[in-house]
């Protein structure tokens, strides 16, 4: 019987050696081939105390009795030192384990062949907004609910926007406001600000007004219920930082679902039950309707009349609001903070660094006001001499410039107030001397543009653009002052909540002052031409204002609104209601209607308008073109009309130079106005001196621009020249275009003229053959750069006409 040598035993007694690597099979020692295996007797578990590593010394051999035991290794458990070791996610077997395992090179080109399995990784919920603690109540997500509804329904509803807008937004502020329960006092005075930025809806009717406000409010809610403390954070929460948070809002609400037993049926059971019941009212109240015609109106009166595109259009507003709404009523309750999580150590530059190129800034700004004192003192008779220009054009070209370096101005400060040392004494104060007086030229700067935009403003009028532009500037006046005091202070926390603050406050003001109501009395009052045009453009808000006109144009100008009682007598929807609108209605059912003399805009060449402005004057000592000295017999028409005289020509011409010219389609709805067909053909009296017959294609594009194409015929080219110079003389004698004969531009040209006026309308007259074609752009550039566009579709006419007549 073989045994392990007393030295060897000694000496693993003595000093315990670390687990030895797998042994080759020429390593004499324990369980190497050609020795005799010590055997164990069954038994049971041992104690964790008793329990072998793997690696250490075989056991002792056992008595000779419990040899037999050695000769049946199939019923023998393995020892616990000979486990497979797990190493890096592989299984590798014992290295004495068994004389036919002796594998151990193949098992380690396994393990450098197959790469070792990678541990999943952990995704953790954002730290921002987990808030396992917390859970939604049922009145929190059923409120969510119906805040989405309501505003899928109420916030803009077709006739406009009104009070159905202020209600949702007020709801959608003060409804996590209320849910969340703590600190609600801290939070008060944004959330009112915010509930008065969504309340002009319901006040005013100017869109603009109403849009500023309201895209202000929606971007200052989620700071409002989740105020930040640094410029960082208020970054962020502005930014629609909050839409990370929309999955752990809804976790949130899923966390609050009562669990279902029968006082509390799941969703669906729920969602079966409500079906159920509808499916019930539609079939029964169908019946009792077709039964009973007094039912059946009741009926009609309560129902809404639902247009299914419309349904499908508002519940998909309705699942866009309900996410938003979630997420910040779970906004006010877990109260993410967006703000940076140490305090870094700004980047610093020294005294010197700093001083120079503050310095050096501070003496080109001092120069420049050095210059404006001089040209305000001197008056226009100095702008005049020095610049050739009169003051209110000085004033124009140079106000952009200034606004730009208000607005760089207030970057160099913030850049330079991050950058500057602040340690010692000294470099205190020269921060505060450099940057302060920065921000006092500056206040100079914005006081320039503002009077240079109040001089345009009295010489040319008071337009939207112009009240927005004189905003903007007081606002950066008040930023201005607040850098002041953050530049005294050298501490400026509190300067990003100033900032949108004042900005909110801003936006209030500008709403309160009613802007179009200011620009119609503003207009009226002063020395200029009143453009009625523009003053029927603006919104039922002007109305009050425009009372002070004299009658006819007074009740022009009220009945040519949307508020107007006579051309739009149904109500407008509740939720479209505002004060604004409801105000003008009542002034306009006050005053009497127009009379035929009432002209807003350009109207599309009817005949009648024609007819009006076809004086005797323009036609003194001569007959009108197809007139005879002798009186007219009546005229009737012969209905002769096909060929080129149809409206399915309209559609032959090729707009594609009129696409470039506008930068977009100009093939759009049909007629000058929406849904009105400005695409026609008929006969004419020979009375009114037009022509035989005139082909009308009118297309309506972008915005306010319209292409007007008219093409009448005469029975000789004579009476074509002849007709076309009536034309230019009734445009010359009314004085509203300026009017250039044709030969000017175009030798070549049998007869014609152009008519422009500025920036408004260009209108190409030219005749070819026995054609008068003429061509209006509304609402374009009305330079040279519109003459090729007309003169092509010019062309045009006469090639169809030559093709179909």
């Amino acid at each position: 019987m073989v045994g392990t040598p007393p030295m060897r035993r000694g000496s693993k007694m003595s000093e315990p050696e670390p687990a030895p690597a797998p042994r080759s099979e020429d390593d004499p020692g324990p369980g190497a081939p050609g020795e005799a295996q010590p055997a164990e007797a069954p038994r049971e578990e041992p104690a964790p105390e008793h329990r072998e590593r793997p690696g250490d010394a075989p056991a002792a051999p056992a008595a000779a009795d419990e040899a037999p035991a050695a000769q049946r290794p199939a019923e023998q458990p393995a020892p616990p030192q000979q486990r497979p070791p797990v190493k890096q996610g592989v299984l590798v077997p014992a290295p004495h384990a068994h004389p036919h395992m002796q594998q151990h090179g193949h098992y380690q080109q396994q393990q450098a062949y197959y790469p070792p399995p990678r541990q999943p990784q952990m995704i953790l919920p954002n730290p921002r907004w987990h808030r396992p603690q917390l859970s939604a109540s049922q009145g929190a997500v059923l409120l969510a609910f119906a805040i989405a509804l309501f505003g899928a329904w109420s916030a803009f509803p077709g006739d406009g926007v009104g009070i159905g807008l202020a209600l949702t937004g007020i709801a959608m502020v003060v409804v996590p406001l209320v849910t969340s329960g703590e600190d609600v006092l801290p939070r008060l005075p944004g959330v009112v600000l915010v509930a008065a930025l969504w309340s002009v809806a319901a006040v005013r009717d100017a869109g603009w007004v109403v849009a500023l406000c309201a895209l202000a409010a929606f971007a200052l809610t989620p700071l409002a219920l989740a105020p930040q403390r640094k410029i960082s954070g208020t970054i962020v929460a502005v930014g629609l930082g909050w839409l990370e948070g929309i999955a752990e809002s809804f976790k949130w609400a899923k966390r609050g679902r009562p669990a279902k037993d029968e006082r509390n049926p799941g969703t669906m059971r729920m969602l079966w039950t409500a079906g159920v019941t509808a499916c019930l009212l539609l079939v029964f109240g169908g019946l009792f309707a077709a039964a009973d015609s007094t039912f059946a109106d009741l009926v009609g009166r309560l129902l809404p009349d639902l247009n299914p595109a419309e349904v499908v259009l508002r519940l998909i507003l309705a699942a866009i609001l309900l996410p938003v709404v979630l997420t910040w009523i779970y906004a006010a309750a877990a109260r993410p903070v967006w703000d940076s999580a140490g305090e870094r150590e700004p980047r610093t530059v020294s005294r010197f660094e700093l001083a120079v190129p503050l310095g050096a800034l501070n003496l080109l700004f001092a120069a420049f006001i050095a210059v404006q004192l001089r040209v305000y003192f001197g008056g226009e008779d100095y702008v005049m001499e020095t610049a050739g220009l009169t003051f209110a054009d000085y004033a124009r070209r140079g106000f952009w410039q200034l606004s730009v370096v208000a607005v760089l101005s207030l970057a160099v400060i913030a850049i330079a107030a991050w950058l500057a040392p602040k340690r010692a004494r000294g470099d205190r104060w020269t921060v505060r001397v450099l940057l302060g007086l920065l921000a006092l030229m500056s206040l100079a700067v914005i006081a320039s543009a503002t009077f240079r935009m109040f001089t345009y403003t009295q010489t040319y009028g008071l337009t939207r653009l112009r009240i927005w532009i004189l905003t903007v500037e007081f606002w950066l006046a008040v930023l201005f002052v607040l850098v002041l005091v953050g530049c005294w202070k050298l501490r400026a926390a509190w300067l990003p909540r100033a900032v949108l603050a004042s900005g909110a406050l801003a936006l209030l003001g500008l709403a309160a002052a009613n802007p179009d109501a200011l620009i119609a009395r503003y207009n009226i009052d002063h020395e200029h031409d009143l453009d009625l045009d523009y003053l029927g453009e603006l919104s039922a808000d002007a109305a009050p204002e425009l009372m002070a006109l004299p009658p006819e144009d007074r009740s022009c100008l009220l009945h040519s609104g949307d508020y107007a009682p006579v051309d739009h007598p149904v109500e407008r929807d509740l939720m479209a209601w505002n004060w604004g609108h409801q105000r003008a209605a009542d002034l306009a059912a006050d005053v009497e209607e127009p009379g035929d003399e009432c002209y807003l805009g350009f109207d599309a060449y009817s005949t009648d308008d024609w007819d009006d402005d076809w004086d005797d004057d323009a036609y003194a000592g001569t007959d009108r073109p197809g007139e005879g000295g002798e009186s007219a017999e009546v005229w009737t028409p012969s209905g002769d009309l096909s060929g080129f005289w149809h409206w399915d020509t309209c559609a032959m011409y090729d707009l594609a130079g009129v696409t470039e010219f506008f930068g977009t389609s100009a093939g759009g709805d049909r007629g000058v106005v929406a849904d009105d067909p400005a695409q026609y053909a008929e006969e004419l009296d020979p009375a009114l001196g037009l022509g035989d017959k005139v082909l009308h294609c009118g297309y309506y594009g972008p915005g306010t621009r319209y292409l007007m194409v008219e093409t009448y015929e005469w029975r000789t080219p004579d009476d074509a020249v002849a007709g076309a110079a009536a034309m230019m003389a009734a445009d010359e004698a009314e004085g509203l275009y300026e009017v250039v004969d044709i030969a000017q531009i175009d030798a070549e040209a049998t007869a014609g003229y152009v008519a422009t006026l500025e920036n408004e309308m260009y209108q190409y007259t030219e005749v070819v053959d026995r054609l008068v074609v003429v061509v209006s752009l509304s609402d374009s550039a009305t330079d040279v750069s519109a003459r090729p566009v007309s003169d092509d579709l010019t062309s045009q006419s006469y090639l169809l006409y030559s093709e179909l007549s």
